[in-house]
């Protein structure tokens, strides 16, 4: 490496990956992709990728010349990739997925540069990318095995980065159409997210997301069962299914190997019951901060599962006593200093906003969100931002809330599918396809 590439790769590793998450031990930036630097394709992405943050810093000819060269080496890579053979064998495939990975983050953080309608994104089609050679090449080792399978804790970290951008995507994207959708195909599209050893590994946080496979994985079913509910109005199996997601969703304990084990999260008290007592105060902690940074996604999922399958109105009870506990949640985290990492709950908040119906939860949300955008750095935060006070101008005109919202005597088919009716008003109002993670 020269002394720009040399510069490059510390800042990644010194300053870049430790901004990704609070989490040390599955910090995939740093654990699984910084040691494959010794690929030459996967080296280019990383420099390329540094080399953005660092012309922001230094805005000289020589570091742009160079991110641009680095950038077209590794695409032309992961060009070579995408056609090569051992990229589809099972088991394999880890360094085309990498190169998606990275590449697709460098989409994500050049918000300047995003596709607009009616492109595609370029992060979108990397995730899908490598949604597709995790697909091909899985090796099929369910954590509900044999507890002696071997894995593979690179694969685990890819799954988890490309699986949230494809799931999150899926929240403000059209389901399936009816007449073209196959069940068993989409059913068993993210699979490849139950790899592992045990059930136990499932419910780990990680640091590539801040919560666990497991609730991702359930994320993905809530869009499968409200396009099979689309599919087939008079199903009986998706009300069955929607309670087996709630009750999983209620009795998620989620750990981390960097605080409490996996058999003290499951006895111990629940992370919101602890939120809940706290009054005034904001998290001074790593492992507190993890907790409740994964407590947020897995109360944003009941919600995404109460309107967009439940179909429940934004004043709903059982939905107004969730927004509250996540409001709780969000009130007492941090937007910047050490436990501030890309690892935000940055989907909650916006759910907190998109679906408050009390001044109370607007405000909360609009205050995480100005606290974090008043520092002047590159991130995903912004634009979301700027989405969501374009939505608030015309939600409760288009679609608006319900006089009547406690009327659980419908069957779910017979009621008003609103969530559907926000996906079109935010497709067609917005220039691109909104980036939740």
């Amino acid at each position: 490496m020269n002394n720009i590439d040399r510069g490059l790769f510390e800042f990644y590793i010194k300053n870049w990956c430790p901004g990704r998450s609070v989490l040390n031990e599955t910090n995939l930036w740093l654990k699984d992709l910084a040691p494959m630097h010794k690929n030459e394709g996967i080296l280019h992405a990383i420099l390329s990728l540094a080399g953005i943050y660092i012309y922001d810093y230094v805005p000289v000819e020589c570091i742009r010349r160079r991110t641009n060269q680095l950038h077209v080496k590794a695409d032309q890579y992961y060009s070579t990739l995408l056609n090569a053979p051992e990229s589809r064998k099972i088991g394999k495939g880890q360094e085309v997925i990498a190169m998606a990975v990275i590449l697709s983050m460098q989409d994500v953080v050049l918000t300047e540069r995003r596709q607009k309608k009616p492109d595609k994104p370029r992060w979108l089609e990397g995730f899908e990318q490598g949604a597709y050679f995790l697909h091909a090449t899985d090796p099929g080792k369910r954590y509900w095995d044999s507890k002696n399978t071997q894995f593979d804790s690179l694969r685990v970290s890819l799954s988890i980065v490309v699986g949230r951008g494809v799931i999150l995507a899926q929240f403000m994207m059209p389901l399936p159409a009816p007449k073209s959708m196959n069940p068993e195909e989409e059913s068993d599209k993210f699979g490849w997210l139950n790899y592992g050893f045990s059930k136990e590994d499932m419910e780990e946080i990680h640091g590539g997301c801040g919560f666990s496979r497991t609730l991702l994985h359930s994320m993905s079913h809530v869009a499968y069962c409200a396009a099979r509910l689309q599919q087939e109005p008079k199903s009986m199996m998706v009300p069955i299914t929607a309670k087996l997601l709630l009750r999983e969703l209620e009795h998620m304990r989620q750990w981390s190997r960097e605080g409490k084990d996996w058999k003290t999260a499951k006895i111990g008290r629940p992370t919101i019951e602890c939120v809940r007592e706290v009054d005034g105060m904001k998290i001074d902690s790593s492992q507190i901060m993890t907790e409740v940074t994964a407590e947020t996604w897995r109360i944003a999922a009941i919600l995404y599962r109460q309107c967009r399958l439940l179909r429940l109105p934004r004043n709903h009870s059982d939905v107004l006593a969730n927004l509250e506990n996540l409001a709780k949640c969000i009130q007492i985290m941090p937007t910047s200093g050490s436990h501030f990492t890309a690892q935000a709950p940055l989907w909650p908040v916006f759910m907190l906003g998109l679906l408050a119906t009390t001044p109370k939860h607007k405000a909360i949300a609009k205050s995480w969100f100005e606290e974090v955008v008043s520092t002047p750095v590159r991130s995903t935060v912004l634009p979301l931002y700027e989405a969501l006070k374009r939505i608030w101008e015309w939600i409760d005109k288009e679609v608006p809330i319900q006089s009547e919202p406690a009327d659980d005597t419908k069957g779910i088919s017979e009621r008003d599918p609103w969530w559907e009716t926000l996906v079109v008003n935010v497709l067609d109002k917005e220039e691109e396809i909104l980036y939740l993670a």
